[in-house]
């Protein structure tokens, strides 16, 4: 690892608008490459917007509620909103990746954003692609959708990756995904120095009885009870990226960025469109692997058989 400076760009994309959303992207990346960033993160389904996936969404599905090829979704979808059929594309070829890459090479930096992606095999992905001014550098789909909702609009990936971006290497965990400790150990294991966290989530109906301020604050602690942990026993940065609010409506931001310590680096402190940068010390990284808290060399893998087991029932 190298020292490296890393953005978290957070910002309310607008409903099924790629364009705009892709038009802030290319904004808030030249803001972050002015500042010195090297590598900038933006938030889950940054491109197509993730309140397509919000039941209760006041535009009516495409089609008429009809399917567009049969057997291209779940019988199970059957909620509001844009069919997710006629936003997905294909990476690397589709035309939001490449704009990514053009976004990437106007600026210099990498550039990491998530998007629906339709597959060979009929499918639509939730990934997060990251793209350098060469190209794509690898994608990661989402292998823990939230059950009810996402199981209706997204099939489930089953890798977890570590891409390479020369200075440092990565791996990428959304959402949900944050939720389950063993997919930070793997990807700490396999080397990854930071993970990238994409998010949307916080809402401020979560909190609807406090006022703006305490409901961020809220979210903020909830955030760090489990932001920590994952840092600190895995000994990465982690780079949390979360949807913005705007006005008091929608997700509560909070984007932020911890050493390997769980301290905090930087932070967005408003709930509305933001971006932080901070330096990922390769100093700090190497002095905590080396001299402060390397659980992973103390580990005892021969005692870990029963995580594999998915019935945790009583008897």
């Amino acid at each position: 690892m190298q020292d490296v400076k890393v953005a978290a760009a957070q910002f309310m994309p607008k409903h099924v608008d790629k364009e705009a959303n892709l038009s802030k992207i290319a904004e808030l990346t030249a803001r972050a490459a002015g500042a010195g960033a090297e590598i900038v993160c933006f938030q889950e389904q940054t491109i197509a917007g993730y309140s397509l996936w919000g039941p209760g969404s006041s535009k009516e599905r495409a089609g008429g509620g009809k399917v567009v090829e049969p057997g291209r979704v779940s019988p199970a979808w059957n909620l509001p909103g844009v069919h997710p059929y006629e936003v997905a594309e294909p990476v690397p070829d589709g035309p939001s990746t490449q704009r990514l890459i053009e976004i990437a090479r106007d600026n210099r930096v990498i550039v990491t954003a998530g998007l629906p992606e339709l597959r060979r095999d009929n499918a639509v992905y939730n990934t997060y692609v990251i793209v350098s001014p060469g190209g794509v550098i690898g994608k990661y789909s989402k292998c823990h959708c939230v059950p009810g909702v996402e199981f209706a609009y997204f099939k489930q990936g089953n890798a977890l990756p570590v891409f390479d971006l020369g200075k440092l290497r990565v791996g990428v965990l959304i959402c949900y995904d944050n939720h389950f400790p063993e997919a930070h150990r793997i990807l700490a294991i396999q080397g990854a120095h930071a993970i990238i966290m994409p998010h949307v989530t916080v809402g401020r109906g979560w909190w609807h009885d406090l006022s703006p301020e305490e409901a961020h604050q809220q979210a903020r602690n909830w955030i760090l009870t489990w932001l920590r942990a994952r840092a600190f026993d895995n000994s990465v940065f982690a780079v949390f990226v979360n949807q913005a609010a705007e006005g008091e409506a929608g997700t509560l931001g909070c984007s932020m960025i911890l050493d390997p310590e769980g301290d905090i680096l930087a932070e967005c402190a408003s709930t509305g469109e933001d971006l932080v940068v901070a330096e990922l010390s390769a100093q700090k990284y190497y002095d905590v692997r080396r001299r402060t808290h390397d659980y992973l060399v103390h580990r005892r893998p021969e005692l870990y058989g029963p995580l594999c087991h998915t019935d945790t029932g009583e008897e």
